[in-house]
């Protein structure tokens, strides 16, 4: 078959382009550090990419909602451990109001120092963080507790947070359950101030009893919180070990091999000036050559 000089020209031609578009994909490459720029570069690798990319926004969304609740979590554990200091105080302090020997100006002083373990337990129940109430359940905007005696003004809802696919932990304690049940701290109080008040040691060792059944209901809400915190940093390390995977596996079909293609560049480079060379020997070939 005839090859025309036109034909060999195209053909030329095309071998630049070729090698031209090739090395042009080589330097994005180098410059990126990305071998997958376009669906038509590995169509195969779309659907792991595009998968890994969705699970590792997913793990980053579920170790920021970790974080959060943390957060929360560690904030609350502040406020049930000064609950807890109050009431070992109020509890040494009954432990005093029993001894019969104490005169009434004592027993008075002790008062005194209960009503301010009321006004503290109070603030504390009343706590507020970025102008929420802790303790309201889902009323996070209602003051809990007001009134005397003190009563409850929220909710008994807990608030649950997703931690991950189908897992919610609950990141709250409601008022109710943490002051009112099964004792009325604040009753406990205001019993334990007027028996001391009024010089009856009976009275307030009835009320160390219902200190000491405070105390451990205060405590044991705050190991439940403890206990899903513990959880949280469980699940937060399994969050990250995903996410790493699916960086790992999101890296193989990404991320270029920068020795290999510095290799490449510079075959391609070599393959490049060589076209260039007979392209330009090509053109100063005519008919008079072969006379």
């Amino acid at each position: 078959m005839k090859v025309t000089q036109m034909s060999t020209y195209r053909s030329i031609q095309y071998n630049l382009d070729k090698n031209s578009n090739t090395l042009n994909e080589l330097y994005t490459q180098s410059a990126t550090g990305k071998q997958l720029q376009r669906s038509s570069d590995d169509p195969s690798a779309i659907g792991p990419v595009l998968s890994s990319r969705s699970q590792i926004e997913r793990s980053d969304r579920n170790l920021e909602s970790i974080a959060s609740t943390q957060d929360d979590l560690n904030i609350l554990d502040s406020y049930l451990d000064s609950a807890e200091n109050l009431l070992v105080r109020a509890k040494e302090i009954a432990i005093s109001g029993i001894n019969g020997a104490l005169s009434a100006e004592d027993m008075q002083t002790l008062a005194d120092e209960v009503t301010y373990l009321q006004t503290a337990m109070l603030d504390i129940a009343n706590a507020k963080v970025d102008s929420k109430y802790i303790f309201s359940g889902y009323a996070e905007f209602t003051k809990p507790f007001s009134g005397d005696p003190v009563a409850y003004n929220g909710s008994s809802d807990h608030q649950l947070v997703e931690i991950s696919p189908g897992q919610s932990v609950q990141n709250n304690l409601t008022g109710d359950e943490l002051f009112m049940s099964p004792t009325d701290i604040f009753a406990t109080l205001d019993n334990l101030e007027t028996a001391l008040r009024s010089g009856d040691p009976n009275s307030v060792e009835v009320e160390l009893d219902n200190l000491s059944v405070a105390s451990e209901q205060v405590l044991g809400k705050r190991a439940k919180m403890g206990n899903i915190n513990s959880h949280l940093d469980d699940v937060a390390t399994v969050t990250l070990n995903v996410k790493l995977q699916m960086q790992e596996k999101l890296s193989r079909y990404e991320d270029a091999d920068l020795v290999e293609v510095l290799s490449e560049i510079t075959q391609a480079e070599q393959a490049f000036e060589a076209a260039l060379t007979v392209s330009a020997r090509v053109s100063q070939l005519s008919i008079l050559d072969y006379l």
